[in-house]
C-alpha cells in the first residue's frame, strides 16, 4: 500500500507556568496517495496543531511524520515543496495584507520557483473560476473572510503540489462558491489523482467528499474509518423525525411538549421555515416513542413521524460526547 502521509505517535505539548496542555497526544495516522481524506473534531480537538505539524510550522514534542516519504524534522525542505497547505485562519497569517492578491500570489509563487509565465496563466485560471477577478488586484486587508479564504485555496494550488493539506476550505464561502470549490476539490483527486487531507465542520460536506476519515477528540483519534462506517458505529442511536404544517411561532411549546416525555432523550436538531418545522429528537425506544410523540402533539397539524438513521453529524456529536440539546 502506498502511503502519502504517514504520522507516528505524533505529540504536541503547549505549557505555560500554570498548566500544560497536550493537544495532539500520540497520533498514528496513514493516508493514502489519491485518497480524500477528513479530519474532524469539535473545536480545540487538535486538528489544527496535528496539520500545522505536518506542514513543519509546528516542531512536535514526540513522534515523527513523513510526506511522501520525507521527514518533517529532517527534510521540511523537501515536505514544503510537495504540500499545498491552507490553514483556517482568514489569513491572518498566511497572507500579506498590505499586498494586493494578485501580488501575493506572485509572490508565493516565486517562492515555489514557479515560473513566471506558468504562475500568470495558473492565477488567472484560478481567479476565474473563483469569481475573483474584479478584486484581485485590491489590498487584502481589504478583503471579505470569504475573499481571503478563496485567495488562500489559489496560494496552496499555485505549484501544483500532489499533497494538498487544507483547513476549513469552504470557510466564509457563498453557496455557489462553497460547491464550486467541493467540485474542484472533488476533481483534484478523482482526476488529477492528488492526495488531500481536509478539515471541516461541515457534516455535510464531509459525507460528500471523503473517502474516509478520523474524528479526535481531546488529541486522540477515537475513530478512524468511512463516513458509512461512522453511521454504523452509532447505529444503537433511535432518532426520531417530526414533520409539522406549523407557523414558527409554535415551536417553542412543541420543543416543551417533547422534552417532558420520558421517551425523548433529547432535541437533536429543529429546522423552521414560513409553514414547515421539522424536530429531530433521540428516543429510548421506537415503538412507543412514535405513538406517545403522535399523540402529545395532536392538537397540530402533523406531517409525519418516523424513525430515522442519524445523520453523519449526529454520529460524530455522540461519538465526541459532546450531543447537542436545543
Amino acid at each position: 500500500m502506498d502511503y502519502v502521509i504517514v504520522s507516528e505517535d505524533l505529540t504536541k505539548i503547549f505549557k505555560s507556568k500554570k498548566k500544560e496542555v497536550v493537544a495532539v497526544d500520540h497520533i498514528s495516522l496513514k493516508i493514502k496517495r489519491g485518497e480524500f481524506f477528513g479530519l474532524l473534531g469539535p473545536n480545540g480537538a487538535g486538528k489544527t496543531t496535528y496539520t500545522k505539524m505536518l506542514v513543519t510550522l509546528l516542531i512536535p514534542d514526540e513522534g515523527e511524520a513523513w510526506i511522501d516519504g520525507f521527514s518533517i524534522l529532517k527534510e521540511p525542505v523537501e515536505v514544503r515543496k510537495r504540500v499545498g497547505w491552507m490553514m483556517g485562519e482568514t489569513g491572518g497569517r498566511a497572507l500579506y495584507w498590505r499586498l494586493s492578491g494578485y501580488d501575493n500570489l506572485m509572490f508565493f509563487a516565486r517562492l515555489q520557483n514557479v515560473p513566471k509565465d506558468v504562475a500568470k496563466r495558473r492565477i488567472n485560471a484560478m481567479i476565474k473560476f473563483l469569481g475573483l477577478e474584479k478584486d484581485i488586484h485590491k489590498l487584502v486587508m481589504n478583503y471579505s473572510t470569504g475573499m481571503r479564504v478563496k485567495l488562500m485555496l489559489i496560494r496552496a494550488l499555485i505549484h501544483n503540489p500532489d499533497i494538498l493539506i487544507l483547513d476549513e476550505p469552504t470557510l466564509g464561502l457563498d453557496v455557489e462558491s462553497a460547491r464550486n470549490v467541493r467540485m474542484l476539490l472533488r476533481e483534484l483527486v478523482d482526476r488529477a489523482k492528488k492526495t488531500i487531507l481536509f478539515t471541516s465542520h461541515n457534516m455535510q460536506e464531509v459525507e460528500m467528499l471523503c473517502d474516509r476519515m478520523a474524528v479526535i477528540n481531546r488529541g486522540k483519534i477515537i475513530f478512524l474509518g468511512t463516513p458509512r462506517e461512522l453511521r454504523e458505529k452509532v447505529a444503537n442511536m433511535k432518532v426520531v423525525e417530526i414533520r409539522l404544517v406549523e407557523d414558527k411561532g409554535v415551536l417553542e411549546d412543541i420543543i416543551k411538549k417533547l422534552e417532558q416525555l420520558p421517551v425523548v432523550n433529547g432535541i437533536l436538531s429543529k429546522e423552521v421555515s414560513e409553514r414547515n418545522i421539522v424536530i429531530r429528537v433521540l428516543v429510548t425506544d421506537y415503538f412507543t416513542a412514535i405513538p406517545e410523540i403522535t399523540s402529545t402533539l395532536r392538537e397540530y397539524n402533523i406531517e409525519s413521524v418516523q424513525r430515522m438513521l442519524p445523520t453523519l453529524e449526529e454520529a460524530f456529536l455522540k461519538l465526541a460526547g459532546t450531543e447537542p440539546r436545543v
